[in-house]
């Protein structure tokens, strides 16, 4: 196989048992594989997912946290042209049945207890009521029903090598290659369809963007069905040549210990992680001597966190970074430079880069001045497919010209860096006049005494809507109600300022690090009612 011109994710696994077949690619716990064990790993589950009677175009659903299966059967499935689908074992059963029962997976391989609890009561009721799963695989004793994962893959299927090599010869670069499903946030999740065109072109650019490298060590504890695990991460490492560095969740000493012992060269997080890893006695002793970069998305960072990881940076040579993506584009598709000040890093997200187009439009979808807030569009390579079984959603947000309306909201400067103000769905009125809840967390986020601000607009029967802000604090620090809304007035138009203060030492998170702004909406109900 020529190595110029590859267009399947799998592809890179062979490229680079080729070349470099002794190099690390996946570590997870104490099991170390290299490119070499990847490709056959990857070749004996494609095979048995032939045996099975997975055909181009099904599903292969994961159920498990960030272990060397998941890239294993990640590739395997991609090969066999099948679609790949994470799921989170922190699901409920019916958060599970919906996903399932949502994308209709011909082969569930999965794990046989989590954190303690036995999920073979779950399994079993899932596999009585879909029975399209034709095979369960149990990493862990199996059950009635279900037959041990690698007892089954490590079977010999000589027979099927031909099947194997006309399989990959149909493979196209449009081929569906990753289901992710969004977080629900507005509804129901819908499953985001990305190809192997759109998973490698993105990658092609943070590759170029991060300088990775064949010698890059990434450390990855994301869920297995986000996209910074399976795209970000995951993939970033697969096409570089890298290695991948599992954890099966984030722990703010075990990473810290992990980033050490394994000389990890990328810390991709979101802005919390950071913030946890900093309160811990052993970040100050923690050797970050190999890290080449620092990444963060997801949120803004407050000027602590860049100051710490400036001062990391000044010692070691380690950049840093920030930009803005999401689920329907693949992962990252703007960036801030090397070197970029301070402000930037804390209130911008980057700008784009080629082959990657934005434009910001208003409601009717024409283009807005520079400097005023819309709606941000994206088009290019990278921009996913459609939504699984929702055609009306998918054309709701992809034009016939590939532009996609992303619903979060922002403006640029001049020099083409973009600001976020929220989302679309977080926008509220009050008095008639929009307000924008990134803005005004920008303000509460510049104070010494506060961490994270989450702003939302809460019914009034004056002002139609108003805002409250929830603040969890900076430990050591006392914010003070009247000290933020002095602050608020200073800086912000009077329609603006929060009309409630909410000081928390914590505040609900996200399986991704952000703020549940859901979940503290469900709390302003109760508190109101």
């Amino acid at each position: 196989m020529s190595w110029k011109n590859l267009n399947q994710t799998w592809h890179f696994v062979e490229k680079w048992a080729d070349k470099t077949p002794n190099a690390e690619a996946l570590v997870s716990q104490d099991e170390h594989l290299s490119w070499r064990d990847f490709k056959s790993e990857m070749d004996n589950v494609a095979l048995a997912f032939l045996e099975i009677g997975v055909q181009r175009g099904d599903r292969v659903a994961f159920l498990a946290m960030a272990q060397n299966e998941f890239l294993t059967t990640y590739m395997a499935a991609n090969k066999v042209g099948a679609m790949w689908l994470g799921l989170n074992p922190k699901f409920t059963l019916d958060e599970l049945r919906y996903q399932i029962g949502d994308s209709k997976p011909s082969v569930l391989v999965t794990l046989r207890s989590f954190m303690g609890a036995d999920l073979s009561e779950i399994l079993s009721t899932l596999m009585q009521e879909f029975p399209f799963i034709k095979k369960v695989l149990v990493m862990g004793e199996a059950f009635s029903g279900t037959e041990n994962f690698k007892a089954f893959v490590n079977q010999p299927r000589e027979s099927l090598l031909v099947e194997l090599e006309k399989r990959t010869a149909e493979a196209d670069a449009g081929d569906s290659a990753l289901l992710m499903y969004t977080s629900g946030s507005t509804g129901r999740p819908k499953g985001v369809v990305q190809t192997h065109y759109s998973i490698i072109e993105n990658i092609r650019v943070e590759v170029r963007e991060f300088k990775l490298h064949n010698k890059s060590r990434a450390l990855l504890h994301f869920p297995i069905n986000h996209v910074a695990a399976d795209v970000e991460i995951g993939f970033a490492t697969i096409m570089a040549g890298g290695c991948s560095v599992m954890m099966d969740a984030f722990h703010p000493v075990e990473s810290l210990k992990m980033i050490a012992k394994e000389r990890i060269t990328l810390v991709g997080q979101v802005p919390v992680m950071f913030l946890l890893q900093m309160k811990q006695p052993e970040f100050r002793e923690t050797d970050f001597s190999s890290v080449e970069l620092f990444v963060w998305s997801g949120s803004a960072a407050p000027k602590l966190l860049i100051d710490v990881l400036r001062g990391i940076c000044a010692q070691t040579g380690a950049k840093l970074y920030t930009g803005y993506g999401s689920t329907e584009l693949c992962g990252l598709v703007t960036y801030t430079i090397n070197n970029e000040d301070e402000e930037r890093l804390m209130h911008s997200m980057g700008k784009t880069v080629d082959p990657f187009e934005i434009k910001i439009v208003d409601e009717n979808r024409n283009e807005v001045p520079q400097g005023d807030v819309g709606e941000i569009a994206m088009r290019g390579p990278m921009v996913f497919k459609e939504y699984l079984n929702k055609s009306d959603a998918t054309a709701a947000v992809l034009d016939a010209d590939g532009w996609f309306y992303t619903s979060d909201l922002a403006w640029s400067d001049a020099d083409g860096y973009l600001y976020m103000t929220g989302r679309k769905s977080e926008m509220f009125k009050s008095g008639g006049e929009n307000i924008y809840p990134r803005e005004i967390e920008e303000v509460l986020e510049s104070h010494t005494g506060v961490l994270f601000a989450a702003v939302i607009g809460v019914a009034d029967p004056l002002f139609q809507e108003v805002g409250w802000a929830f603040i969890m604090r900076q430990p050591g620090t006392e914010a003070t109600e009247d000290e933020l809304l002095a602050l608020c007035k200073e800086r912000l138009a009077n329609f603006k300022v929060p009309k409630k203060f909410l000081l928390r030492n914590e505040l609900p998170l996200l399986a991704t690090g952000k703020v549940n702004k859901v979940a503290l909406k469900h709390e302003v109900e109760k508190m109101i009612e």
